[in-house]
């Protein structure tokens, strides 16, 4: 009889402690932390793109310690009650939770237009003169060359006070070369995410009359008795901004039961000042440009400084008004290639595909 009692405590000490590697081992799908191999992320789509943490940013004090043990109890939490860093003093991105790809039950991506005009997406478009304290205007191919040197540098970087718009904190930090790595401080790609821009193609030449991608180029006559023309080369300033393409993936997390979403990418659109033509700038993936957005404050519209948040968080939160341009399909086609001209119909259909993606959760609950 005690060989009975004494092999059954053995087995339900074996059972426990295998429970317990288990629970240390096996991570829990909540989690906001992404699995990853060595350095890089197994799933960058979902969770986000992992980024070192920089100095200014990611100040190295006991305080900023305890600000991530706070957010790192909220896993459980939904997305919308975690609250930005900006709201403690410090800067970082809000925290996805995480999805596992096997977890993915339906998945959609669509294309919105932001138009900055609309009083809604002020925020994005003002304040339009930018001007650094100790720098303005590049007069060379790198910012080492400019006035200022590193204290630029963590100027485009952080926007702790500084008030500055959408376009240009994109267009800076894309034409900015870090000293540490030779590269632009965030890469741009096209617009299908298939090809990285090259510093050369990014960052403007002035000496060799080349603006390349985020400036424009005009003839004008010069002041000479001649009178012959001269190409003079500009920058995209904020004032030329019409809107911004955004791309963004929802899909059903079976497991939560809910309808979610992650931004996959951003594109400025302005206008030629002189040809009124539309031209769409270089695109920037959403994940990279995170810890740039999350480093700079939003005016809010109604003027309260005590709804101020971080650019990331005001996505985050879709604070900004748009309509569908686009959804996946198998033709690959925009809304306005099948309904040509008929702008009223085209904005109905946008709406349509909204109520058809909310009606989709609906159904999953209802089922």
């Amino acid at each position: 009889m005690k060989r009975i009692d004494l092999l059954c405590i053995v087995c339900l000490i074996c059972l426990f402690g295998f429970s317990q590697q288990d629970q240390n081992t096996n991570q829990s799908t909540y989690s906001h932390e992404a699995n990853t191999i060595g350095n890089n992320p197994t799933n960058t789509e979902f969770n986000g793109f992992q980024q070192n943490k920089s100095n200014v940013n990611y100040p190295n004090t006991s305080t900023t310690t305890k600000a991530r043990e706070h957010r790192s109890k909220a896993v459980w939490a939904d997305n919308s009650t975690i609250v930005s860093d900006e709201k403690t003093g410090h800067h970082a991105y809000i925290p996805y939770i995480y999805v596992g790809e096997d977890d993915i039950l339906w998945a959609k991506r669509v294309r919105k237009w932001i138009d900055v005009r609309m009083l809604q997406n002020h925020p994005l478009y003002f304040p339009v003169n930018i001007q650094y304290s100790d720098y303005n205007g590049w007069d060379g191919t790198t910012m080492e060359s400019g006035v200022g040197g590193q204290k630029v540098f963590h100027e485009v970087l952080s926007g702790t006070d500084a008030r500055k718009n959408l376009f240009q904190i994109l267009r800076d930090a894309a034409t900015t070369i870090n000293p540490a790595t030779g590269m632009p401080l965030v890469s741009t790609y096209n617009m299908s995410l298939t090809r990285k821009l090259s510093p050369q193609e990014v960052i403007p030449n002035w000496s060799e009359g080349f603006p390349n991608a985020f400036g424009f180029s005009q003839n004008i006559e010069a002041d000479d008795e001649d009178g012959e023309e001269v190409t003079v080369s500009y920058w995209y300033e904020p004032n030329h901004i019409l809107g911004y393409w955004i791309e963004e993936e929802i899909f059903f997390d079976k497991r939560r039961a809910k309808l979610d979403f992650r931004y996959v990418s951003i594109t400025p659109v302005v206008e030629h000042p002189k040809e009124r033509k539309r031209r769409d700038l270089p695109t920037f993936y959403f994940p990279e440009i995170r810890n740039l957005l999350s480093s700079h404050k939003v005016f809010p519209l109604d003027g309260n400084l005590a709804h101020r948040m971080s650019f990331d968080e005001f996505f985050h939160r879709k604070f900004f008004a748009s309509n569908i341009v686009k959804e996946t399909n198998v033709y690959d086609r925009q809304l306005k290639d099948y309904l040509p001209g008929r702008t009223l119909d085209q904005l109905l259909e946008g709406e349509r595909i909204k109520e058809q993606i909310r009606l989709y959760e609906t159904d999953m609950w209802n089922y």
